[in-house]
């Protein structure tokens, strides 16, 4: 063992040795009561206000300049020969040449338009509670969507649209839909990308829930585009002044913004890669680990069997309490129906082995949101109202 004498810069010290030198590091929560939507702010998010934002006003946003609810917008450049991605940054753009960027209409940078999310921790004392801290803090988690087979991560980059043809994030486009999930993971795979899986859903909804402080996100941040027949082109949200919230209204039925992202939920159904459902438990793997989406129950021997169950009978039924299981704490599918539990979303089950979508699509009305839960489509079925996006997890 060797010893250090005199001063060094604590720069190099990891997370964890910091916070033993008792380094304060801030931390941000909310706490829900079942049954009501909005929360109790905690500990640094006590002092702290959001308020959404449309395209003429910019709503009050004391989260936006702080880790880890920073985000940053981008455009990833895939170049498919050496396989090397290159990232263009909105914050050196005017807003004249990122609006060419994002509709694919630059001269030389064309790309899949992004939102880059920090690394962070987080907690979950009770079912209810969500706590995040920016660096290690001594009883948090380091959020899953950082936590990789292949290593942490410092950022996850996340499609700001639904995908369009071409295996696409761009603005002005239509999703590209009526295609099963082996034909998107194959197309993202082509370009250094992975599908959405559970880790980053699951652990970007703990960060919109503490920013919010609420768990009804339609009549909170948006009511989303959820109520018409025919889905929205990308892009409908490009002019609102924020990170979080519609054009024109809170309860207009219009494309909507959280942390950056377009439609994270209503518009189209988000299917997630990694996790499955059969016979009411659900099973979870690493989406580094999958090459194609499980045909049969046997396929499931190398996922990970939750213990909490959801109910195989749900049709549009109201969620009435969320999974809380030790196996998997970010996760937070319906475990029963009834009367809400606040979030105010519904899920549809059934017992096959099914794939998992989230969010509700644009004919689902108030049924949508970012508990919106549905594991009753089969494997390597094309469903007409689901589609996709990507993460880079390099």
């Amino acid at each position: 063992m060797g010893l250090c004498i005199g001063n060094f810069p604590d720069s190099i010290l990891p997370d964890d040795v910091l916070t033993a030198l008792d380094e304060q590091v801030p931390m941000y929560g909310v706490k829900f009561t079942k049954g009501t939507s909005a929360g109790l702010r905690t500990y640094g998010a006590a002092g702290m206000t959001w308020q959404p934002s449309t395209n003429t006003t910019a709503g009050v946003d004391d989260f936006k300049n702080v880790a880890p609810f920073k985000v940053r917008e981008c455009c990833r450049v895939w170049d498919s020969t050496n396989n090397k991605a290159t990232y263009y940054y909105k914050d050196d753009y005017s807003d004249s040449d990122w609006d060419t960027i994002r509709k694919g209409t630059h001269a030389t940078i064309k790309g899949d338009i992004m939102i880059e999310i920090p690394k962070f921790w987080y907690r979950r004392p009770s079912k209810y509670e969500f706590i995040v801290a920016p660096k290690y803090k001594k009883g948090f988690t380091l959020a899953p969507a950082f936590n990789r087979p292949s290593g942490i991560i410092d950022q996850i980059r996340i499609f700001k649209y639904n995908m369009g043809s071409g295996f696409i994030s761009r603005s002005g486009v239509a999703a590209y839909t009526n295609i099963n999930m082996n034909t998107i993971r194959a197309g993202y795979r082509a370009k250094g990308l992975y599908m959405l899986d559970h880790s980053v859903y699951y652990s970007l909804m703990i960060l919109m829930l503490v920013k919010y402080a609420n768990m009804d996100s339609q009549a909170t941040v948006g009511y989303g585009y959820s109520s018409g027949n025919t889905p929205y082109p990308s892009g409908n949200a490009d002019n609102v002044k924020g990170l979080d919230g519609s054009a024109t209204s809170l309860t207009a039925n219009e494309a909507v913004l959280t942390l950056g992202i377009e439609n994270f939920y209503g518009n189209y159904w988000k299917f997630i890669d990694g996790m499955n459902t059969y016979g009411g438990y659900v099973y979870i793997t690493d989406v580094e680990k999958v090459s194609k989406d499980p045909t049969s129950t046997s396929d499931l021997s190398t996922y990970t069997k939750l213990s909490t169950t959801y109910p195989t009978n749900m049709t549009n039924s109201v969620i009435s309490d969320i999974s809380y299981d030790s196996a998997a704490p970010h996760l937070m599918y319906a475990t029963a129906t009834g009367t809400s539990n606040g979030c105010n979303d519904t899920a549809w089950s059934n017992g096959s082995l099914n794939l998992v979508g989230v969010g509700g699509c644009a004919w689902y009305g108030s049924s949508a949101g970012l508990f919106s839960f549905s594991c009753d489509v089969s494997v390597s079925l094309v469903y007409v109202n689901c589609s996709s996006v990507a993460v880079d997890l390099s």
